[in-house]
């Protein structure tokens, strides 16, 4: 699997936001320009309006010629971007008294109000007002484009301060982004700094935002795990080594004592005790190898729930020779209806451990009960013996590795250790206590798994 490609997420956030108020920046520029145009068109409507009224109050007066003198005389030095001209009828003949200086005249007669007509290959838009009377009538007129370089004068001069500021703009993001980024790179520092052969949790004094600190008690809670984890690993791997050189040199020492020995009885002794060592050390790697197994298990998803009584019937079953072996009787009371969500080999694998601890425990001519019960939704799985017992304030410590019972036994002490590892993935809990009532009025030992109520 290819590794995948790291990226900044300074540079990401600066480039998204950036873009993002550059969007916003360019749909109001849009939203200006838009706006700009309209204004324009009504100012200078108005301005036409105006221009119309004010030249037909003064063709009304009688002051065209002096008027048309002066406009000329204006028009040299300061050019009108309004065109107009004015019509007199008399007797239903119309005549154009005057016209705007530079334009010919219009091509057609434009009707009352305003218009939208193609003068000089252009849009125009005109405005015509005629008095009381009909007889002088104003069309005043404007070029489209005239409109368009307001507009665009208007939008330029709001838009242009925001434009310039856009690169500024950037750069303030970049240095907030990178003043509220910190304290990641904090978290990244100290992370790397851990020294992976004493991990330490993060200082959680220090003050983060609400969005980081979770980041940081989730790697807390991990290294408190890996921590937990690798203690338990060197306190297994301490422990296992002292649990198979104590057999190995038994082993040693029957092997020599054989090879020794002169009486063949002597010799067939030696051996017998070489292979009953081996047999326990076959047990031990076992063991190690079932708590190997279900050590590093992780559940990736619940597992569906399931009735046990099969599972505690088969095993049960498998183990009754061996306790037949130790005239011991090993009674199963496992009816149907219990539900319990837990995978059938982990199932199988726990009860298995706690009968074979308890056949290896109990002593000769033991009496072995296993029950399966139902507590409502939730469900109780129980080994019990009447054999000698265990002390109260050494129960607690049973469940650690290789902890043996006061009465010995063939075990290695890994059973009880493997049904716990068991028990907290299938979420259920192991208990300890009291078994059946012997006939000395005492109390065999009992190993309780509770599993809780499904979902």
């Amino acid at each position: 699997m290819s590794e995948a490609r790291a990226y900044s997420l300074r540079r990401r956030l600066v480039g998204l936001l950036t873009a993002a108020i550059a969007l916003v920046w360019l749909l109001s520029a849009l939203f200006v320009y838009a706006r700009a145009h309209h204004e324009a068109d009504e100012l200078l409507d108005s301005q036409l309006t105006e221009v119309a009224e004010t030249l037909l109050a003064i063709v009304a007066a009688g002051e065209v010629d002096h008027f048309v003198e002066e406009l000329h005389e204006h028009a040299e030095g300061y050019p009108v971007p309004i065109a107009f001209e004015i019509w007199h009828t008399d007797d239903g003949v119309s005549r154009r008294l005057v016209a705007s200086p530079g334009y010919a005249g219009f091509d057609t007669p434009a009707p009352s109000g305003f218009s939208e007509r193609t003068h000089q290959d252009a849009p125009w838009r005109f405005y015509t007002a005629q008095d009381e009377e009909a007889a002088y009538r104003v069309v005043v007129g404007q070029a489209h484009g005239v409109r368009e370089r307001l507009a665009r004068e208007i939008g330029l001069s709001l838009l242009l301060p925001a434009a310039l500021a856009l690169p500024l703009m950037a750069l303030v993001v970049w240095w907030v982004v990178g003043r509220t980024l910190r304290p990641v790179d904090a978290v990244a520092r100290e992370v790397g700094a851990l020294d992976p052969r004493t991990l330490s949790p993060l200082d959680p004094s220090v003050a983060l935002p609400d969005e980081i600190a979770p980041l940081r008690a989730a790697l807390n809670a991990l290294i408190e795990r890996v921590t937990r984890a690798f203690e338990n690993e060197r306190r297994f791997t301490a422990d296992a080594a002292h649990e198979l050189r104590t057999p190995l040199a038994a082993l040693k020492v029957q092997a020599q004592v054989a090879q020794r020995a002169q009486a063949d009885e002597a010799r067939r002794h030696a051996l017998g005790q070489v292979v009953a060592g081996v047999d326990r050390m076959t047990h031990l790697v076992e063991q190690l190898l079932t708590l190997a197994r279900v050590d590093p298990a992780r559940q990736r998803t619940p597992p569906e729930p399931l009735d046990p009584a099969a599972t505690v019937t088969q095993v049960c079953a498998e183990l009754q020779p061996r306790a037949a072996q130790r005239k011991q009787s090993l009674q199963v009371d496992a009816p149907s209806g219990c539900q319990v969500a837990v995978d059938p080999v982990w199932l199988a694998i726990a009860l298995r451990n706690l009968v074979d601890n308890a056949i290896a425990y109990a002593g000769a001519g033991a009496h072995i009960e296993v029950r399966l019960a139902g507590h409502g939704a939730a469900c109780t799985l129980s080994v019990a013996d009447d054999g000698p017992g265990v002390d109260p304030g050494l129960r607690s410590r049973l469940s650690a590795r290789f902890v043996r019972g006061e009465s010995g036994g063939d075990g290695c002490g890994l059973g009880l250790s493997i049904a716990a590892r068991v028990a907290e993935l299938s979420n259920a809990r192991l208990e300890l206590g009291e078994g059946l009532r012997r006939a000395d009025e005492g109390y065999g030992f009992a190993a309780t798994l509770r599993f809780a109520a499904p979902g």
